[in-house]
């Protein structure tokens, strides 16, 4: 399957850029914008030197990947960071799996990585931005400073906007 980058990427719908940053603001503070979704659910933000960001969302990890929006745009083209960034061998699968996203929707995790979720086809569905952004956020904060490879028995998460 030929994958492009409007299968690797995702829309905003009617959803609003702060909307979803909300329970980001723990890690991201209030300077950063956001610039581009992967169809995976992680963010690419911009701060305010202009320097991009990528958000793991699944891993709760900020790292700055490029300097400016057009060194990002270089960057984004060469296959190792495509691979790293936006995973289309994954996305592929996953589509081949029958599932697609309608606008609004990210391939969202059942079970996300940080309580235990595995990057494999069968732990992804199509999630509202939103709810993906909510849930993940809410999640990673609460688990930020436990050491690593902590169970987590349970967790709890409210309605986005509730």
């Amino acid at each position: 399957m030929k994958i492009t980058w409007n299968e690797l990427t995702v829309g905003l719908a009617d959803h609003r850029a702060d909307d979803l940053l909300s329970e980001w603001r723990w890690i991201l503070g209030d300077s950063f914008q956001l610039i581009l979704i992967s169809s995976l659910g992680d963010l690419f933000l911009t701060d305010a030197a202009g320097h991009v960001h990528w958000l793991d969302a699944g891993a709760g990890r900020l790292t700055e990947i490029a300097d400016s929006f057009d060194e990002f745009q270089l960057l984004r083209q060469q296959p190792e960071n495509a691979e790293e960034w936006f995973i289309p061998e994954l996305v592929g699968d996953i589509m081949l799996s029958g599932m697609h996203l309608a606008p609004g929707q990210c391939f969202g995790y059942k079970l996300p990585p940080v309580v235990g979720g595995q990057m494999e086809p069968s732990n992804f569905e199509p999630t509202d931005l939103s709810v993906h952004f909510s849930i993940l956020g809410q999640l990673n904060r609460q688990a930020k400073d436990l050491p690593d490879g902590t169970p987590i028995a349970r967790f709890s998460a409210i309605e986005p906007n509730a």
